[in-house]
């Protein structure tokens, strides 16, 4: 017969084998809680405005956009010769607008140019009053809709 070993020797690996099963079990339970957060955030908390403010169906609201054509125009600051190349697009819920923004595009440019050109410098700081001066000349040339929004997607100044 084999020599019995000590008490003390086998229950160390017991002891050894414990704090790795609650370590594995508090990883399963911080995984859990991890993946029931994301899940929140994805479905419930990452929602856009939907139900009666939307439009009623409870469908999310269609957003179009419809980038112009590069715009080149002086400036006119007085005693130099500075310029402003401009990409702008529009941004708009009602899809029905696209044909007439395409339809008067000619008229939305020169409107657009009118207002850029009569700027100086220093008054194209002010981003958002210049966002808000263009949205009303390009929805003052429209009468199907209106445009919501408009984005700078490259505005330089020379």
């Amino acid at each position: 017969m084999a020599p019995k070993r000590p008490k003390a020797e086998e229950e160390e690996p017991v002891k050894g084998k414990r704090p790795k099963r609650w370590l594995i079990i508090v990883l399963v339970c911080a995984l859990v809680l991890m993946g029931g957060g994301f899940v929140y955030l994805y479905l419930i908390g990452g929602r856009t405005a939907e139900g009666p403010e939307a439009g009623g169906n409870g469908r999310r609201a269609e957003i179009y956009k419809l980038t112009m054509e590069d715009i080149v125009v002086n400036l006119s600051d007085p005693g130099l010769r500075r310029y402003l190349r401009t990409k702008i697009t529009l941004e708009y819920s009602e899809r029905r607008l696209e044909k007439e923004i395409r339809d008067k595009s000619h008229r939305i440019r020169d409107a657009v140019i009118g207002v850029l050109r009569s700027k100086k410098t220093e008054e194209l700081s002010q981003e958002d009053a210049l966002k808000r001066e263009l949205l009303a000349v390009i929805n003052s040339q429209l009468e199907g809709g209106q445009v919501e929004e408009l984005y700078f997607e490259e505005f330089l100044i020379q």
